[in-house]
């Protein structure tokens, strides 16, 4: 007979495994859609498996509060600058010496994160600059994605796995959590709207070649006017996917951390 307790365990754990199994199924999905629509190359099946492959590392780095600290909150600035330096000095010299040069723009990227990111703790900067985190992530997944924020609302989890390591340990009231809980949601929300602002924006300026793609891929003729309520339809869908995904990953991550840390504190670090 499980005691009260157990029950409370057991709810939680089924709880995060399904929360758990998002990310390797968007996964799955985002390298499937990748390999076959936005790369056009390579084999969807070994793309697809990569990107849930990925999604499970997500999920182990998502559990470990210093991990998840130094993977979404140190590393992006010196990985983007070693892209950004990399790609630029392809134009003009090799590969090695491209390579070169991307090591020296992350090596800058690090020594920014040295003077600006480590003096300002993760669980405990200002809400401002956690905003700006949340664009800088939003816009790299929209350029991965070619201007297509079809994985954007997956930042939504990290969104709720932030707040639960914030505050899970924190002694404010229940009045205050929620609005915190609730700000974040909207956060997420706000700036998934925004991406798909610029994703409109896009179609809007190349939409007789992806008419004429979708003519190609379906056989039907498609109008502006049928092209625009689609992506309405999948912005609305999308935004409610965000509020939905945001809030609930919060919950369930607060409540799981909160019940392992009356058991064991020191389970997560």
């Amino acid at each position: 007979m499980l005691t009260q307790e157990k029950k409370i365990g057991l709810k939680l754990w089924i709880q995060i495994t399904l929360l758990a199994l998002v990310m390797p199924v968007a996964g799955a999905f985002t390298g499937w859609y990748y390999s076959l629509l936005v790369a056009e190359t390579g084999n969807p099946l070994y793309s697809a498996i990569l990107g849930a492959v990925i999604g499970i590392i997500i999920d182990v780095v998502c559990y470990y509060k210093n991990l998840f600290s130094l993977v979404f909150y140190k590393m992006p600035i010196p990985v983007v600058m070693f892209f950004i330096f990399s790609e630029l000095a392809s134009f003009f010299v090799g590969r090695l010496a491209a390579m070169a040069i991307g090591c020296c723009g992350g090596a800058l990227g690090v020594l920014i994160v040295w003077v600006l990111i480590v003096p300002n703790p993760f669980y405990t900067v200002r809400k401002r600059v956690l905003i700006l985190v949340y664009i800088f992530l939003s816009l790299i997944m929209l350029g991965l994605m070619q201007g297509v924020p079809v994985s954007n609302f997956l930042l939504g989890i990290l969104a709720g796995n932030y707040f639960s390591l914030r505050y899970v340990d924190s002694v404010m009231s229940r009045a205050r959590l929620r609005r915190n809980l609730w700000a974040v949601t909207i956060m997420a929300a706000t700036i998934l709207l925004l991406s798909e602002l610029i994703f409109v924006w896009l179609i809007w300026q190349d939409s007789v070649n992806i008419l004429n793609y979708l003519y190609d891929v379906f056989g039907i003729r498609f109008s502006k006017l049928h092209l625009m309520l689609m992506i309405d339809v999948f912005g609305v869908l999308s935004v409610v996917i965000q509020l939905f995904i945001t809030y609930t990953s919060a919950i369930v991550m607060y409540r799981y951390r909160s019940y392992k840390s009356s058991i064991s504190p020191q389970s997560a670090d």
